[in-house]
């Protein structure tokens, strides 16, 4: 189902009334009253009548998509974390000779 087929599949009985709030002079509704947790994140769809529809998501930095794309990228870094879990590693020593990073750069 599309972000756009799930809007309008809205259907009012589907939801219940927990709070009314006021849009404040900088366009911010509060959403403490309805439940939102502090640092959550939402998409926010409009229908052409004004319902506003809240979708929690969880967003995914652009240079981590390659891992949700390639199903085989993501069984090896399963794997490799459940073999750092058994303790099955090989120490491979420093990597300090490769640390191009000046101390008093901060």
């Amino acid at each position: 189902m599309s972000a756009s087929a799930a809007s309008a599949s809205y259907q009012p009985e589907q939801f219940e009334t927990v709070a009314e709030v006021e849009v404040d002079s900088r366009g911010r509704v509060s959403l403490g009253k309805a439940g939102a947790e502090p640092g959550r994140r939402y998409r926010v769809e409009q229908r052409v009548d004004g319902v506003l529809l809240l979708i929690p998501v969880v967003s995914i930095p652009e240079r981590e998509m390659i891992v949700w794309r390639n199903p085989g990228l993501a069984s090896e870094i399963r794997d490799g974390l459940a073999e750092a879990d058994r303790g099955d590693t090989v120490d491979q020593g420093s990597f300090q000779q490769y640390d191009d990073h000046d101390e008093n750069d901060g």
